[in-house]
């Protein structure tokens, strides 16, 4: 089987380190130009908590050389779904799947503009990588990840099933989930919370969310996430969403969240994705949502200004 990870950076690499280290076949695709040229030269350095090492992989910032591709896998930033799609044009078939394990919600629909259903895998994985330079890739995530995937179409596919074996024979376990809603609107706990916060205050995911004011506004954004989750049909519950919070601090207590580097880099976020999204999904069934509507307008305006930020004064 063929792979691609269209989107390699952090999770990108992350997997596909582990995927060409298990001898996949695997191709990382990516317009970071000083990150592709250094697995080019040197390898991937791929630390999985043990140690770095060199993995080698097919790598390239140009969709002509990737072979046609039996699987692809989506992990570029969500306002660059469409444009990254576009792209893979040149490798991909009417047969090749498209599998999203992209942060949020709405880039489904966005992929469903370029291929067919019975060719779309949903997706999400608690699995965290972190850049550690050009060409360099690791994880501080403690314990046992999980990746999980389901077929638009609800029907069996065994080149779903082929991958996930792959992956988990690669050391990330995954999981066909015919509850990949729920499983979805779960993460997305994670992220309106962890992820999103931690990069409002520049720190790691710990620091927001172990002292009583993180652990209280976190409950505040749960609160809503679960009520709008809850309208449009998915069984989460608050207890659920709470413990499966805690299990996550935990678990990248030290991990440093997308959010938080695209802010360092002045680039735009995902909120749209993600607390976003929760009001978007509001609106639409009427539930108000005025906490994550603040958090998103916050990221939006740090977005704008990251351009004007003083010096700190003396």
């Amino acid at each position: 089987m063929n792979f691609v990870i269209l989107g390699a950076g952090a999770m990108g690499s992350l997997f596909g380190g582990y995927l060409a280290e298990a001898g996949v076949n695997v191709t990382l695709v990516d317009i970071n130009e000083a990150h592709i040229e250094a697995i080019k030269k040197n390898g991937l350095q791929l630390d999985r908590g043990d140690g770095p090492r060199t993995v080698r992989v097919n790598a390239t910032t140009d969709p002509t050389e990737v072979a046609p591709a039996d699987m692809v896998i989506v992990f570029c930033k969500y306002l660059s779904t469409d444009r990254a799609l576009n792209s893979a044009r040149p490798y991909l078939r009417p047969s090749t799947y498209i599998w999203t394990l992209q942060n949020g919600i709405g880039n489904v629909e966005i992929i469903e503009e370029h291929a067919s259903q019975d060719r779309i895998a949903k997706g999400f994985t608690s699995a965290t990588g972190i850049i550690l330079g050009p060409g360099m890739v690791g994880t501080n995530f403690k314990g046992q990840t999980e990746t999980y995937y389901w077929p638009l179409d609800g029907e069996r596919h065994e080149a779903l099933e082929s991958a996930a074996e792959l992956l988990t024979n690669a050391g990330l376990p995954t999981y066909s989930a015919p509850d990949m809603d729920y499983r979805i609107w779960r993460k997305l706990v994670i992220n309106t919370t962890l992820t999103v916060l931690s990069g409002a205050m520049n720190t790691r995911i710990g620091a927001v969310y172990f002292n009583a004011a993180g652990k209280t506004l976190c409950r505040a954004i749960v609160e809503e996430v679960v009520a709008v989750a809850q309208a449009a049909g998915v069984p989460l519950e608050m207890d659920d969403a709470l413990a499966y919070l805690d299990q996550l601090a935990n678990s990248a207590v030290d991990h440093i969240g997308s959010t938080t580097v695209s802010l360092q880099k002045h680039e735009l976020t995902e909120i749209d994705t993600m607390n976003g999204a929760v009001v978007r999904e509001g609106r639409k069934r009427n539930v108000p949502t005025p906490v994550n509507e603040t958090i998103a307008r916050m990221i939006k305006l740090t977005e704008e200004t990251s351009s004007v930020r003083l010096q700190p004064s003396i």
